[in-house]
């Protein structure tokens, strides 16, 4: 028996992960009458458009174009109520809007770690308790009929385990950790042009990715800035800097920092941070030791992301795998549910150490609808998805 304590909590919906497709997944489930547990393993809300991270909201791409719905309407209330961009308080408007729902409850620093689940799928059927913590490396599908009674998350602030029983959970994680835990079918990596018909895809399936970033943000003052490196820097010279990647202070937000998808974006985690964070500090390095060519005397490193902002990891398997013929004619489906903007951008996993360019923006219509079908589990009967991690092929 465990030392430390359990808390029990019951609702229609638990939902992981509080980036923006979870809170928005949680603000519309308790708008629509359902009682919602939200659970995030950071702090701060917003995932990659948090502050720890730092990526802007991009879907609405193009002239007179602009979000909608809830998105919509968090971002129209951050320009009326933090027209300086401040994360701060970025980060509290959007604490504000989660907790103004009465029928959601927030738990944060808390990161889900097991699942129970039970296996109904006819005569014969087990039960799989909450021992289900070995991940393949390979998924395993369950047989048809999974279902999962509830998540158990470790909360590092209490101390305290939370376990939320539901008839409904979304995985808005990202990295689709709730797949592993209840075998729900998901994919990883790059598939081979044949599969689907993708003119953009590799010849020959792989396990590789996009990369991770930890971004940086640098200021203009009014005066020279020095800039020491600290001695976990990279020291490059400008030949170093590769095709594709600007230097321009006013133009970019150096996102082809990158790295890590030749390998695990889940498990190495941790060592390409420590990498992303050398290099990083190495590219500022050889800005402000060059910085008459590049019009950096006056400017400083404010801020530097040590979360790195993941692209792709895990996808869930769904009813339907959106692929690249499905983006290029713009989503014809009977089940649209939502709509993206963006084009099919394409990260070389290498990322910063790639020779060529950082990501090809292979062209899309904007907007292109997303099926209702690449947005559940095709074997878990209760599970949803939401987030980077939906139904999708790598080029899609």
């Amino acid at each position: 028996m465990s030392v430390f304590r359990t808390v029990e909590h019951t609702s229609d919906i638990c939902i992981i992960g509080a980036g923006m497709a979870g809170i928005c997944a949680a603000i519309a489930a308790a708008r629509n009458g359902a009682t919602v547990t939200l659970i995030n393993d950071r702090a701060v809300l917003g995932g990659n458009a948090s502050e720890e991270i730092r990526m802007w909201i991009c879907g609405a791409f193009g002239a007179n174009m602009r979000e909608t719905g809830i998105i919509e309407e968090i971002e129209l209330e951050n320009i009326y109520r933090n027209p300086q961009k401040n994360y701060s308080q970025w980060s509290a408007l959007l604490f504000d809007f989660v907790t103004r729902e009465a029928n959601i409850e927030l738990v944060l620093n808390a990161s889900v770690l097991d699942a129970d689940v039970a296996e109904t799928g006819g005569v014969g059927a087990t039960e799989r308790g909450s021992g289900a913590r070995g991940e393949p490396d390979v998924a395993t599908p369950d047989a048809p009929g999974t279902t999962i009674r509830s998540v158990t998350a470790w909360q590092t602030t209490t101390q305290r385990y939370h376990t939320i029983a539901a008839m409904l959970f979304i995985d808005c994680s990202g990295d689709s950790i709730l797949a592993p835990l209840t075998g729900a079918e998901h994919r990883w990596g790059r598939e081979e042009k044949t599969e689907f018909g993708e003119s953009h895809a590799v010849d020959t399936a792989d396990a590789k990715t996009m990369g991770m970033s930890c971004l940086i943000q640098v200021r203009e003052t009014e005066k020279p800035q020095r800039f020491i490196p600290p001695e976990f820097a990279h020291r490059y010279e400008r030949e170093h800097i590769g095709p594709g990647r600007s230097l321009d202070l006013r133009k970019t937000n150096f996102w082809w920092l990158e790295s890590g998808g030749e390998g695990d974006t889940i498990h190495d985690t941790e060592t390409v941070r420590d990498d992303l964070l050398a290099v990083a500090t190495g590219v500022w390095d050889l800005i402000k030791r060059y910085e008459d060519d590049y019009d950096a005397r006056n400017w400083t490193l404010d801020w530097l992301g040590f979360l790195p902002g993941k692209r792709e990891s895990r996808r869930y398997v769904g009813d339907h795998i959106i692929s690249q013929g499905d983006v290029e004619a713009g989503g014809p489906f009977e089940d649209v549910i939502a709509y993206a903007g963006w084009s099919m951008d394409n990260h070389a996993p290498a990322g910063f150490y790639d020779p060529g360019e950082p990501t090809v923006f292979h062209p899309a219509p904007s907007p292109w609808a997303i099926p209702y079908r690449a947005l559940y589990s095709k074997n878990v009967t209760n599970l949803m998805c939401a987030g980077r991690n939906i139904s999708a092929s790598h080029i899609a």
